[in-house]
């Protein structure tokens, strides 16, 4: 694996297998179509907008850069609500037998009154560790569902996040530990208790919830496929993916790979951008050890991403078909922070936060930074390059937020 550091952004060159292993079924866009269905059935869904920002791309000699802005999604400023209703809601279905109606109907089957009845009967709970948007759409779910939900949150969580998973009638602990710790008390506790485990981060013997926590994110994809369609664009030829245990990315990566080559399509490469004090898909995809894992509490803004250990589920996937490993220092994030709210002129404005922004930030420097050509020349970023980055949450901490408009985590002297 060649690696180049530059200004404290190393980039990881992979070497994808010549011959990479088939697409799980899971994963195929055939399979994943119940998934948006589900979705659509939910209160306020609506597709998340699909940004264009023409005049970064001009300045940056590149033909489109493009943003989908899931900060949007159901009112709760970030995607993760997409995972877990989808593995939440199918968990149910199967546990009061109302699979067939739940494929047809979705929320529906579940909000009847024998429906109700059976699930209260069955005083069904679901349990999850958070560092803050994932809980928050566990809470926001299992209200939905009229179910408890018991969130556990790792050391440095914002109040604000704390606060706003208690506000959706979940009950709420603090451990005081890491995030892979913290995974571990929740599972301890559902174990004890009985309750229903919702997480994507691996552990022993618990792969079926993550799957379908991964088939949740495919609705992003699938919106983004009508989206490229309908402005009659071309298609991305670099996709910006953060990670932090790589569910997402796997996800997006695989659902996209496959529907581009239905398409007829070229491949894009897929850029995993992680926090470097915690790139443990960087570390699994270099030392071959898919379960690498950075120990203790690491300190980044990007919380979300703040997590040690990947996702085994689809870390062989990141392993064998990303391009790039990508791990950043915070000034990224907090460029991409201050370029969204303030654009180039023409370009649209939108609100990205600390763990909706790396991607977008580390786009926008190759662009503009001379200084990191040897980095734009790795990804083979040229005239005819379109790039795509998702926006995973809005401002979800403002005041963070507040303070990268204002030039909180500068950038090095050397790129300002």
């Amino acid at each position: 694996m060649q690696t180049k550091e530059l200004y404290q952004i190393k980039i990881y060159q992979n070497q994808p297998a010549k011959t990479p292993a088939a697409f799980a079924d899971w994963l195929n866009p055939q399979q994943t179509a119940p998934v948006q269905r589900f979705h659509q059935t939910l209160p306020d869904y609506q597709p998340t907008p699909l940004l264009a920002l023409p005049n970064l791309a001009a300045a940056g000699g590149v033909r489109q850069v493009l943003v989908k802005d899931e900060a949007k999604r159901f009112g709760l400023n970030a995607f993760k609500a997409l995972g877990s209703s989808w593995a939440m809601a199918s968990l149910l279905a199967d546990r009061i037998r109302v699979q067939a109606a739940f494929q047809n109907e979705g929320l529906a089957a579940l909000q009847t009154p024998a429906a109700r009845q059976a699930l209260q009967q069955q005083q069904i709970a679901f349990c999850t560790a958070t560092d803050g948007n994932h809980g928050r759409g566990v809470a926001w779910a299992a209200r939905l569902f009229g179910c408890p939900a018991h969130v556990y949150m790792p050391a440095g969580t914002e109040p604000e996040r704390l606060q706003n998973i208690a506000a959706l009638g979940a009950q709420v602990c603090n451990t005081g530990l890491s995030y892979d710790e913290t995974v571990a008390v929740a599972a301890s506790q559902a174990q004890a208790n009985g309750w229903l485990l919702v997480q994507d981060t691996s552990l022993p013997d618990y792969t079926a919830i993550p799957q379908l926590i991964i088939q949740g994110y495919s609705t992003i994809a699938a919106e983004l496929l009508e989206q490229l369609h309908a402005q009659g664009g071309p298609a991305p030829t670099h996709v910006f993916l953060q990670a932090g245990v790589g569910s997402m990315a796997g996800g997006m990566l695989a659902f996209l790979a496959q529907a581009f080559a239905a398409q007829g399509w070229p491949p894009p490469a897929f850029i995993i951008v992680e926090p470097t004090a915690v790139a443990c898909c960087a570390l699994a995809a270099q030392t071959g050890n898919m379960q690498a894992q950075i120990a203790g509490v690491q300190q980044t803004i990007m919380a979300g991403l703040n997590c040690g250990t990947p996702c085994s589920v689809v870390m062989p996937l990141l392993a064998e078909r990303a391009a790039v490993f990508a791990a950043c220092p915070d000034f990224v994030a907090a460029h991409g922070m201050r370029l969204a709210a303030n654009p180039l002129p023409g370009d649209p404005a939108f609100v990205a936060g600390e763990s909706g922004a790396p991607g977008l930030g580390l786009a926008a420097l190759l662009l503009q930074k001379p200084r990191l050509q040897p980095l734009r020349q790795m990804l083979n970023l040229n005239a005819a390059s379109v790039l795509l980055c998702l926006n995973t949450e809005g401002d979800t901490v403002p005041r963070i937020w507040r303070q990268a408009q204002a030039g909180g985590w500068p950038l090095p002297p050397e790129l300002s």
